[in-house]
């Protein structure tokens, strides 16, 4: 028997695989397309026929597919029994999809950890690398030195495997925000005559105050203390306002300095004009 499998060699899936046979682990894989199983076998891997044999191979396998719906649909034209065996999904979805899989898996006699990856495959194996995990802190304490060995940074932050899909879209929207502030950005330095590598090179220093933004929003959001801020929602919306006026002057495209300075004007229309920005958060929640 081996230590651990893994189904579904990708990009993502295969940095797995190798990340866990150099740390000394035998990893059985398999994947539906054949060629990219060759090159692990020779990393010292084994070779499974089927799915099915990868998982009779170990007692937790690893699956890194497209999505949830296509795991569960994987597991139940399966021909063995998950019974004793865990699950490690490492796939993606929705909350609903989430739920679906892992009662079908608990209905079979297995167990499972579902997990979201928060890097490209290449910083699989980095000591600041972060799975981001939910299931029984039993499971996770049994795992865990496979998992960490992925991903130095990895944490368990659950039981509920659909609190996974709203963590994913929490820290994809936070991701997504910065990218789409540079392409709104990169828009009006163009109406502006700026030059795009002008921009880009300043990108980095604007960047050193992501940290103090951070601790903002760390010192306030989850504690719900909003008062005396460094900075308070009134100075925000005026800052917001003067960059939406000058994407307005210009004519660039507006949607995303509009949506911001919308925002932070429902925050003053509440009253909240001496509070944190972080302050919206509540008031959103209540409507």
């Amino acid at each position: 028997m081996s230590d651990i499998s893994v189904i579904g060699l990708g990009a993502m899936g295969s940095a797995l695989a190798r990340t866990l046979i150099k740390n000394g682990y035998i990893v059985t894989v398999w994947n539906r397309s054949k060629d990219k199983i060759g090159p692990l076998v020779s990393e010292g891997a084994i070779a499974a026929g089927s799915a099915s044999e990868a998982i009779d191979a170990s007692l937790a396998t690893i699956i890194c597919i497209k999505s949830h719906d296509q795991t569960l649909e994987l597991l139940q034209t399966c021909k063995t029994s998950l019974n004793g065996k865990t699950i490690i999904e490492l796939s993606t979805g929705g909350a609903s999809e989430a739920d679906a899989l892992t009662q079908f898996i608990a209905a079979q006699g297995g167990s499972w950890l579902v997990g979201i990856i928060n890097s490209y495959p290449t910083a699989i194996g980095g000591k600041d690398t972060v799975l981001t995990v939910v299931g029984e802190p039993a499971l996770w304490e049994k795992w865990q030195p496979h998992i960490t060995a992925l991903g130095g940074g990895s944490i368990h932050v659950g039981t509920n495997a659909s609190m996974l899909a709203a963590l994913f879209a929490a820290l994809f929207t936070t991701r997504q925000g910065f990218m789409f502030g540079m392409l709104y950005g990169a828009l009006v330095c163009q109406k502006a005559g700026i030059p795009l590598d002008n921009f880009a090179k300043l990108i980095p220093v604007s960047m050193g105050v992501l940290p103090s933004y951070h601790q903002y929003f760390a010192d306030t959001a989850p504690t719900g203390n909003f008062d005396n801020p460094p900075a308070t929602m009134a100075t925000y919306t005026a800052a917001l306002d003067d960059a939406l006026k000058t994407f307005d002057e210009v004519g660039a495209p507006n949607e995303l300095p509009k949506l911001f300075s919308d925002a932070a004007h429902k925050g003053m229309d509440a009253g909240l004009e001496d509070k944190a920005l972080t302050a919206l958060v509540e008031l959103f929640n209540r409507n």
